[in-house]
C-alpha cells in the first residue's frame, strides 16, 4: 500500500490547477489538504504501524484543553490560554524512551522540533516526561474556532494527524457549530474520538451529557467514549483534583499498555483517512482532464491564429 499512496502523493502533490473555474477554489483547498494529510499523518504512519498512538487534543475556545493536558500528565507541561499568546505552537508530550518516534522526519514534519515554550505556530514543542507512559503522546492543539486563522489552520493540521482525538467542550459551548463540523468530518472518516464534556457545574453534568450523547448518535458517533469532568477548583499549578480527570487517564493507559487495543485505534484512523482520500481524488482528477482541455483549445486556437496571420 505505502507505494500507492506515495504515487497518489505525488500525483496531487504535481496537479496543476491554473484555470479559474466555476467552483475550483474548493478543489483546490481539497488537494492542498489531501497533500498535507498525506505528508502529515498517512505515510509517516504507515511506514512507522509500531509508533505510540498520537492523541491529540483539540476543541472550543474556552474549554479548558491545556489545563486537561496538564491535569492528565500530572504537572504543568502546556500553558493555558489566559496566561499565553494568542498564537502559539503546539505541544507533544511523550515518555523519554519515544522520543526517538517524533523527530523531524516523522509525524507532522513541516513543524520545526525544539525543546523550549515558543509561541511560534511553525514549531512543535517537545516534553518528555515519565508521567506518560511510553506508546502515547499527546498533543496540545490550538482552538478549532480561535480568533487567529493561523491557529485555526493550525488545529486542523494537528487533528488530521492524529490517530485519535479528545475532543473538548464545555457546557457553555457543547451546542456550537464550529466544532461540531470537525466532529461530521471525524465521524465521515472513521476518525477515533473519544468526547471530553469540561467545566460542567456538578447539579448540571447529567443533564448535558445525556443531551450531548443524543447529539453524537444522531451524528454517527454513537460508540464515541463520552468522559465527563467537573467544574473544579485548581491548584496552583492550574491542575484539577486527580479524581476529575481519573477515568479519562486510566482509558488512556489502558491504550497505551494494549498493543492490540492501541494498534485498532491506529488502524480504524489510517484506514478510514485513506478510504477518504482515494474518494476525495476523483473530483481533482476530473478537474485536472478539464483543465487540460482548456489548456489544448486555448493552444488550438493560438496556433490557429498564428497560421492565419502567416497566411495572409
Amino acid at each position: 500500500m505505502i507505494t500507492a499512496i506515495v504515487r497518489l502523493h505525488a500525483a496531487l502533490d504535481a496537479t496543476e490547477l491554473p484555470f479559474d473555474l466555476p467552483g475550483l477554489d474548493d478543489v483546490r483547498i481539497a488537494r492542498t489538504q489531501m497533500v498535507d494529510q498525506l505528508e502529515d499523518y498517512v505515510i509517516p504512519r504507515l511506514m512507522t504501524l509500531e509508533a505510540p498512538l498520537l492523541a491529540v487534543v483539540g476543541g472550543s475556545t474556552g474549554a479548558g484543553k491545556s489545563t486537561l493536558v496538564n491535569s492528565l500528565v500530572g504537572h504543568r507541561v502546556t500553558t493555558p490560554g489566559v496566561l499565553r499568546p494568542t498564537t502559539r505552537s503546539p505541544v507533544l508530550v511523550h515518555h523519554p524512551d519515544d522520543a526517538h518516534w517524533f523527530g523531524q522526519d516523522r509525524l507532522l514534519p513541516d513543524l520545526t522540533r525544539v525543546q523550549h515554550v515558543t509561541d511560534d505556530p511553525d514549531s512543535l514543542q517537545l516534553v518528555a516526561t515519565e508521567a506518560v507512559p511510553a506508546g502515547l503522546a499527546i498533543l496540545d492543539a490550538p482552538d478549532v474556532d480561535s480568533v487567529e486563522e493561523r491557529n485555526r489552520v493550525l488545529a486542523a493540521q494537528l487533528l488530521a494527524a492524529a490517530d485519535l482525538w479528545l475532543f473538548v467542550t464545555s457546557a457553555a459551548r457543547y451546542a456550537d457549530q464550529v466544532p461540531w463540523e470537525y466532529l461530521k468530518q471525524a465521524a465521515e472518516r472513521s476518525t477515533a474520538v473519544a468526547i471530553v464534556l469540561d467545566r460542567t457545574p456538578d447539579d448540571a453534568v447529567q443533564t448535558v451529557a445525556t443531551h450531548l450523547a443524543r447529539m453524537l448518535a444522531s451524528r454517527g458517533l454513537k460508540d464515541s467514549p463520552l468522559f465527563t469532568v467537573a467544574e473544579g477548583k485548581i491548584d496552583n499549578q492550574g491542575l484539577l483534583p486527580p479524581r476529575h480527570v481519573a477515568d479519562i487517564r486510566e482509558w488512556l493507559d489502558t491504550l497505551a499498555e494494549d498493543s492490540d487495543a492501541r494498534g485498532a485505534v491506529v488502524r480504524q484512523t489510517l484506514d478510514g483517512a485513506v478510504r477518504t482520500i482515494t474518494r476525495r481524488t476523483y473530483p481533482i482528477a476530473d478537474a485536472a482532464v478539464e483543465q487540460t482541455a482548456i489548456a489544448l483549445s486555448l493552444k488550438a486556437d493560438v496556433d490557429e491564429t498564428y497560421d492565419e496571420a502567416i497566411a495572409a
